[in-house]
C-alpha cells in the first residue's frame, strides 16, 4: 500500500510539472463545469432527433413503431439518471473516506503548481472523472456513432487528465472516478435497453 501511495504522489507530481502556458489555459478551461453546459443542452436536444443515431443503434433499428419522443425521452432520462447517480455517489464517498486533496498535504502541496487553488478539502473520488466518463460512454452506447464516441471520450479523458494537471486530484482519485463512471454508464445503457424493449412490446 505504501508503494502505491508513493507511486500515486510521484505520478501526480510528474503530471503537474509537465507544463506549458497553453496547457495551463487549456486544462483550466477543461475543468470548468459551467463551460460545458451548452454541450449537455445540445445532446439533450439531439437525442430526440432520429438523424443523431447510427443505423446500428437500437433507436434506428427497432423503434420505428415507437413514438420518437418516447425513445428520445428514454435516452435522455437514462443518461440523466446515470450522471446524477455518479455525482451523488461521489459526494457520499468523499465525505465517508475523507481523503484530503493533494494541495492539503503539507509536504506535497509545497511542491505543486496549484493553478486553480487546492479545491475543496476532500477529493476521493473525482466527480469530474466519474460524471464525464459516464456521460461520454452512456451517450456513445446509445447513439453508436463512431465520430461521437471518439470526440466524447477524448473530451472526457482530457477533463480527467486536467484534474491531476491542476493538482486537484491524485491519479487514483481519477482512476476510481473513471471506473465508477463506466459502471454507471453501462447501467444506464441497460436501463435504456430495458425501457426500449418495454416500449416495443407495447407496439407489438
Amino acid at each position: 500500500m505504501e508503494r502505491l501511495i508513493e507511486f500515486d504522489k510521484q505520478l501526480l507530481l510528474a503530471i503537474n510539472h509537465w507544463t506549458s502556458p497553453w496547457a495551463d489555459q487549456l486544462m483550466t478551461i477543461m475543468s470548468k463545469v459551467a463551460i460545458w453546459y451548452p454541450l449537455y443542452l445540445i445532446v439533450a436536444i439531439a437525442v430526440f432527433i432520429p438523424a443523431t443515431y447510427s443505423g446500428r443503434s437500437l433507436y434506428r433499428n427497432e423503434c420505428s413503431g415507437v413514438k420518437m419522443w418516447k425513445a428520445g425521452l428514454a435516452a435522455l432520462l437514462s443518461v440523466l439518471v446515470c450522471c446524477v447517480c455518479t455525482d451523488l455517489l461521489g459526494h457520499i464517498v468523499r465525505n465517508a473516506v475523507c481523503r484530503p486533496r493533494p494541495g492539503y498535504d503539507a509536504e506535497l502541496g509545497s511542491m505543486m503548481r496549484l493553478i486553480a487553488g487546492p479545491g475543496n478539502l476532500y477529493g476521493f473520488f473525482s466527480s469530474h472523472a466519474a460524471n464525464t466518463i459516464a456521460f461520454a460512454v452512456a451517450t456513445s452506447l446509445i447513439i453508436k456513432r463512431r465520430a461521437w464516441t471518439v470526440v466524447s471520450l477524448v473530451w472526457a479523458l482530457l477533463i480527467c487528465y486536467s484534474r491531476c494537471y491542476l493538482g486537484q486530484h491524485y491519479p487514483t482519485d481519477v482512476v476510481t472516478g473513471i471506473a465508477c463512471g463506466l459502471l454507471f454508464a453501462f447501467g444506464a445503457y441497460w436501463i435504456y435497453r430495458f425501457v426500449m424493449r418495454k416500449l416495443l412490446a407495447r407496439v407489438v
